[in-house]
C-alpha cells in the first residue's frame, strides 16, 4: 500500500446555508440543556450540604449538654459522699476537713467544685424564701481555703433562700444561680459569679419523713461552690466553633457566654442557632447555642463552585461534541457526490496518519512480509523501515513465541472478523533489534486489496505498564502482611490487657472486698454506728461486685482466657453461651473438629470471625435463632455461621460472594455501605490462606461460609 500524489480536481461544491445552520443549532440546544441541568444539580447539593451541616450542629449540641449534665451530676455526687461522712462522723475540724477536701482531688479531676463546706445551723431560725430580712449563714468549714481565712457567708439573694429551702423540704441537692447576669456577659474567667449547690444535713440518723419534721431536724447546710468557666468547659475547648449563652429561671437571666469572636458570621443568615434546657436541682437553665456559618458556607461556596464549574464544562464539551457529530452527518451527505479521485487523496491522508502516528504500525501479507513499517515502529523495534520491509514479522518476535503467533494470524485470517482491538488479549512479548525483549499490547485487523489479504498490527510498548502492574501487586502483598501484623500486634495487646484486668485489677478489687467486709464487721449493730453508715458500707460492698463482674466482663471481651488455657472449642462454647445469655438468641453448635489441633494462631483467627459474626447477627439480623458449624470436610476445615433474619440483597459484581447487605453495612436506613466487618473477616481468612462466601437473600436469613485448608489450622506436632 503506497501513497500517490493528489491531482488536480475539480472546484469544491458550495455548502448549503441550511445545512450549516443545523449543527449550530443543535449545539445552542445541547448547551441549553446542559446548564439548566447544572442549575438543578447546584440547587440539589445546596440543600444536601445545608442539612449536613444543621444535623452535625445538632449532634454536638447534645453531646456537650449532656457532658453537663454528668458534671452536675458528678458535683452533687461529692456533696452526698460529704453527707455520708457527716452522718458517720461527728463534725470534723477544719483541719480534717481540708484534708478530706484534699483527698478528693477537685483540682486534678478538672471537677467544677471550686470549694466544698458546711453551715452549721444549730440554736438559729433557717434563712427561708420568705425571710429576706434574716442574716446569711457563715461557714463552719469550707475547703480549700486558708487556715486563717474569715468564714465565708452563703448568698442571700432570693433565688438563695428558695434553693436553700428547696433543698432542706427535698432532702436533695439544690441548685442555684445567685449571681446571675452580674458579670456573666464579656466578663474575665474569675469575675463571673459562682454557681451553688446545697444539701441538708438532718440531726438524726434517718432522714424525716416530712418537709415540716425535716425543718425541725435541720443541722446544718452542705454547700459546693462551682466554678462556671469548669463546668462549661465542654462548650468552650471541646466543640470549636461554638457560641454558648446560658440563662437561669424563667426569667432568662444570663449567667455564662463563650463566643468564638466571629460575631458577624453567627449573627448571619447562614448561621446555626439552637436551644435545649438543662434542669438539675430544682433550676432550669436554657441553652442557646449558635454556631457561625462561615467556614461551611466557605466550604459549601467551594463545592459549589466546583458543581458550577464542572457543569459548564460539560454542557461546554456536550455542545461541541454535538457541533462536531451534527457537522460530521451532515458532510457524510456529501460524501456520495464526490469522485474516484478522493480515493487517492484518502490514501496518502491514511499514510500521513500511519507515519504521524504515536503507536507502531505494521502490515504485512498473507506469507507474514511487512510490507509497511512506520516510524514509531522504527523507534520502538530500534530498526529502520528499509531493513524491516520485506522482512518476516518473526524477526521481530522471541523466538518461542514464532509458532504460536504464526498460527494466530493464519486462524485470524480465515474466522472473517475485521479487527481485534488492543487491551482485550494478554500480554504479548517483542523483540528489539538489539535482542532485548519488551512486553507490548496488540490490536489486528484485515483487509483484502487486488494483491490479497493485508494484515495490520498495532502494537504498543506497555514495559512501563506492566513494572505499574507487577509494583501494585507488590504494593498488595505488602499490605496484606502490614494488614496480618497489625492483627497480631492487636491480638497480643488484647491478651496483655485482658491478663492485666484479670490478675492484677481483679486481685486488688478482690483483696478491697476483703478489708470492706472486715470494716462491715467491725461497726456491725453492736459497734452503734448508725443505720446509714452500715448501709453506705453495704451500698459499697455491692458497688465492688459490681466492678468485679464488669472488669471480668471487658476481659473477657478483649480476650477470654479460656482460649489460651482451655483452646478453641471450649472458647467457641462460652462465647456462643454468652452471646445467649446477652441476647436471647438461641444458638445450636454443630462442631465437629475430630481429632484436630488447631495452632494458637488458628484458634485466635476461627474465634474472631465467630465473634465478629455473632456480634453482626446481634446487631443487624433481627433473628431468632443462629447456628454454628464447624467441622472437617476432607482436607479442609469449614466454619459456617448462619442465622434466620431478615437477610439482605448481594450488592456487588460477584452476587453472594460480596460484602453487601445489612449485616455487615455501615450505611443508615438500610442502605448498604462499605462492610470493615466482612473485610476483616476477609483479611483474617487470608492470613491462613482461607476464602469467605456469603449466601443471604430479602427475607431468607445470613450466612458467611469461612474455608480454610486442613494443614493452616492444624497444630504442628512436636516431639515432647
Amino acid at each position: 500500500m503506497t501513497a500517490s500524489p493528489q491531482s488536480a480536481g475539480p472546484s469544491a461544491p458550495r455548502r448549503d446555508p441550511r445545512l450549516s445552520r443545523q449543527p449550530m443549532l443543535a449545539a445552542t440546544v445541547a448547551l441549553v440543556a446542559g446548564l439548566l441541568a447544572t442549575l438543578v444539580t447546584l440547587w440539589v447539593v445546596q440543600q444536601e450540604l445545608a442539612h449536613a451541616a444543621a444535623t452535625r450542629f445538632e449532634q454536638r449540641t447534645t453531646r456537650v449538654t449532656a457532658v453537663l449534665q454528668q458534671k452536675l451530676a458528678a458535683s452533687a455526687a461529692v456533696l452526698n459522699g460529704a453527707r455520708g461522712l457527716l452522718g458517720a462522723v461527728p463534725v470534723p475540724a477544719p483541719a480534717a476537713w481540708r484534708d478530706y477536701v484534699r483527698r478528693l482531688d477537685l483540682e486534678g479531676g478538672r471537677s467544677p467544685v471550686r470549694a466544698l463546706g458546711y453551715a452549721d445551723v444549730h440554736g438559729r431560725p433557717f434563712p427561708g424564701a420568705t425571710a429576706e430580712a434574716s442574716a446569711p449563714l457563715t461557714a463552719t468549714l469550707v475547703a480549700p481555703a486558708a487556715e486563717d481565712a474569715p468564714a465565708p457567708a452563703l448568698p442571700n439573694t432570693p433565688d438563695s433562700r428558695v434553693a436553700l429551702s428547696r433543698a432542706v423540704e427535698s432532702a436533695q441537692v439544690a441548685l442555684t444561680a445567685p449571681g446571675a447576669g452580674k458579670g456573666a456577659q464579656d466578663s474575665a474567667a474569675d469575675e463571673r459569679p459562682p454557681l451553688w449547690l446545697y444539701l441538708a444535713v438532718y440531726g438524726t440518723p434517718a432522714t424525716p419523713a416530712t418537709a415540716t419534721d425535716r425543718q425541725a431536724n435541720l443541722a446544718g447546710i452542705l454547700f459546693a461552690q462551682l466554678d462556671p468557666d469548669r463546668l462549661f468547659d465542654p462548650a468552650r475547648f471541646g466543640e470549636r466553633g461554638l457560641d454558648l449563652q446560658v440563662y437561669s429561671g424563667e426569667s432568662s437571666t444570663p449567667i455564662f457566654a463563650t463566643s468564638s469572636g466571629d460575631e458577624e458570621n453567627t449573627s448571619s443568615a447562614s448561621a446555626l442557632h439552637r436551644s435545649t434546657v438543662l434542669s438539675f436541682g430544682g433550676t432550669t437553665f436554657t441553652l442557646a447555642w449558635s454556631a457561625s456559618g462561615s467556614a461551611a458556607s466557605a466550604a459549601n461556596a467551594s463545592v459549589d463552585a466546583t458543581v458550577a464549574v464542572a457543569g459548564v464544562v460539560a454542557s461546554l464539551v456536550l455542545a461541541v461534541l454535538v457541533l462536531v457529530l451534527a457537522r460530521l452527518h451532515t458532510d457524510s451527505r456529501k460524501v456520495a457526490g464526490e469522485s474516484r479521485t478522493q480515493s487517492t487523496l484518502n490514501e496518502a491522508r491514511m499514510m500521513g496518519i500511519i507515519r504521524s502516528s504515536m503507536e507502531a504500525i505494521i502490515t504485512i501479507d498473507e506469507s507474514q512480509r511487512i510490507v509497511i513499517f512506520n516510524p514509531a515502529a522504527e523507534r520502538v523495534f530500534g530498526c529502520s523501515a528499509m531493513d524491516a520491509i520485506g522482512a518476516p514479522l518473526s524477526r521481530f518476535l522471541p523466538e518461542r513465541f514464532r509458532d504460536a503467533h504464526a498460527r494466530h494470524v493464519e486462524q485470524f485470517g480465515v474466522t472473517g472478523v475485521s479487527d481485534r482491538q488492543m487491551g482485550r488479549q494478554r500480554v504479548l512479548y517483542g523483540l528489539r533489534a538489539n535482542g532485548e525483549e519488551f512486553p507490548i499490547e496488540a490490536s489486528i485487523s484485515q483487509i483484502r486489496d487486488a494483491t490479497g489479504k493485508l494484515y495490520t498490527v498495532m502494537l504498543r510498548d506497555v514495559t512501563e505498564r506492566v513494572r505499574a502492574e507487577n509494583d501494585l501487586k507488590q504494593s498488595r502483598e505488602e499490605l496484606r502482611e502490614l494488614s496480618a501484623n497489625l492483627q497480631n500486634v492487636r491480638e497480643e495487646e488484647k491478651t496483655r490487657i485482658a491478663r492485666e484486668l484479670h490478675d492484677d485489677l481483679g486481685q486488688q478489687l478482690t483483696a478491697l472486698k476483703m478489708d470492706l467486709s472486715a470494716l462491715e464487721h467491725m461497726v456491725g449493730p453492736d459497734s452503734g454506728a448508725s443505720a446509714d453508715v452500715l448501709e453506705q458500707l453495704r451500698s459499697m460492698r455491692r458497688l465492688i461486685d459490681a466492678t468485679v463482674a464488669s472488669v471480668r466482663r471487658i476481659a473477657a471481651d478483649l480476650r477470654p482466657v479460656m482460649l489460651d488455657d482451655l483452646g478453641l472449642l471450649p472458647a467457641i462454647d462460652w462465647l456462643a453461651g454468652d452471646f445467649t445469655h446477652r441476647y436471647g438468641i438461641e444458638v445450636d453448635r454443630r462442631i465437629a473438629p475430630g481429632d484436630t489441633h488447631f495452632s494458637r494462631t488458628s484458634a485466635t483467627t476461627l474465634f474472631r470471625i465467630v465473634q465478629e459474626a455473632l456480634t453482626n447477627v446481634a446487631k443487624h439480623a433481627e433473628a431468632t435463632r443462629v447456628e454454628l458449624m464447624l467441622r472437617m470436610e476432607g482436607n479442609y476445615c469449614v466454619l459456617r455461621v448462619s442465622d434466620n433474619g431478615r437477610g439482605s440483597h448481594p450488592t456487588g459484581a460477584d452476587g453472594a460472594n460480596t460484602a453487601g447487605g445489612t449485616h455487615f453495612a455501615n450505611g443508615t436506613n438500610g442502605r448498604p455501605g462499605k462492610s470493615f466487618g466482612i473485610i476483616g473477616i476477609r483479611e483474617r481468612a487470608h492470613m491462613l490462606g482461607g476464602s469467605v462466601a456469603i449466601d443471604t437473600a430479602d427475607g431468607k436469613g445470613f450466612a458467611l461460609t469461612v474455608t480454610f485448608p486442613r494443614e493452616a489450622v492444624q497444630q504442628e506436632e512436636t516431639l515432647s
